[in-house]
């Protein structure tokens, strides 16, 4: 079938028309930016935030391991200082700069143990061990801390004073091991003569006096035996 001269012209500005809103469509697309993959969201998943980068110029967070490190060498530092080994000393704390760097933990361990290095950092440290020994009752460590710091300075007023305190601390411990061996007495007595009450009481305050006396321990197990004895003699009759 033929078609007629005004469906040809309108077939054909139906067409030219299709055409100029598919160039026009183009030309905006082209206008438009171009969306990148990871900004196209589907309405359900939003587009993922960007990651930061990391700042190269901030100092790496040292890892849990790193820190355990430094810090046992910390450790060994001090110990070696104060047995006066500050080369050793000295060591780990490179060591403990090797593993992290620039640590402010390190730097103050560096600082206290230089003191601690000095005539009247040693002194200090040998003065502070007197102390600790004479509380403890160790009177060997005691003199021993007293004479290395009487080799530092002589004339150091606390030297007299804590040989005053261990003179002292000497005293009252032969006092209290002979007021030990004169409850002991008392008990080993109250035994032989079956009295087991005021054995008992003779052992308590020995115990009140020093519980970890050798010798109180040995008197428990002799007022043990002794009370088990009574009890099967009482029980033979």
């Amino acid at each position: 079938m033929n078609l007629s001269t005004k469906e040809l012209i309108r077939y054909g500005a139906s067409g030219a028309l299709a055409a100029v809103v598919v160039a026009g469509a183009v030309y905006l697309l082209d206008r438009s930016p171009t969306a990148s993959p990871s900004t196209i969201s589907d309405g359900a998943n939003p587009p993922a935030a960007a990651t930061p980068t990391a700042n190269p110029d901030e100092p790496a967070v040292p890892s849990t391991v790193q820190t355990e490190q430094v810090a046992r060498l910390l450790g060994d530092a001090h110990r070696l200082a104060a047995d006066g080994k500050f080369a050793e000393a000295k060591a780990a704390l490179d060591k403990a700069d090797a593993v992290i760097p620039g640590a402010a933990d390190t730097a103050a361990a560096r600082r206290e143990i230089a003191a601690m290095s000095t005539p009247q950092g040693q002194l200090a440290t040998q003065l502070d061990r007197a102390r600790a020994a004479i509380l403890q009752d160790d009177t060997a460590a005691a003199n021993k801390a007293l004479a290395e710091a009487e080799k530092l300075n002589p004339a150091a007023p606390e030297i007299a004073q804590l040989r005053q305190a261990l003179q002292a601390a000497q005293q009252k411990e032969t006092h209290r091991s002979s007021r030990i061996v004169e409850l002991l007495t008392i008990m080993r007595e109250a035994i032989a003569r079956h009295d087991f009450a005021a054995a008992d009481g003779a052992l308590n305050e020995a115990e009140r006096i020093d519980i970890r006396d050798p010798a109180v321990d040995q008197a428990r197990i002799e007022l043990a035996r002794a009370h088990d004895a009574d009890r099967k003699n009482k029980a033979d009759r």
